[in-house]
């Protein structure tokens, strides 16, 4: 289901990267080792995929700075196939990603 202002979506996809910070913050250094925040950050990883999702086609195609598919492709991997996610590769995303779409967020949103 798609929604109406695609700019909700990036607004969830902003807030979702805050939490990631947050959580990995709060976790310190050994947070993948931490279960409450990996389950944490994963959960707001599917979030921005979902959000990501739902943004309209056009909207997608008009913003190819931000990896809309490697976003949907993270989502489905957290939810369908979590058996083979490794820590390595959450804390690639939640270190160095997200980061990245927060300021691509930021960017489309006028920095609110």
């Amino acid at each position: 289901m798609a929604a109406k202002d695609p700019l909700i979506c990036v607004m969830h996809m902003r807030d979702s990267c805050r939490r990631i910070a947050e959580y990995v913050a709060l976790g310190g250094p050994t947070w993948p080792e931490t279960p409450l925040v990996m389950d944490a950050v994963c959960r707001n990883i599917t979030i921005i995929g979902e959000a990501a999702n739902r943004a309209d086609r056009s909207f997608r195609d008009e913003h190819p700075e931000i990896e809309w598919s490697a976003l949907i492709g993270a989502r489905n991997v957290v939810m369908h196939a979590y058996e083979h996610i490794r820590a390595e590769l959450i804390r690639e995303m939640a270190e160095r990603d997200v980061p990245e779409l927060l300021r691509q967020c930021l960017s489309l949103l006028n920095d609110r």
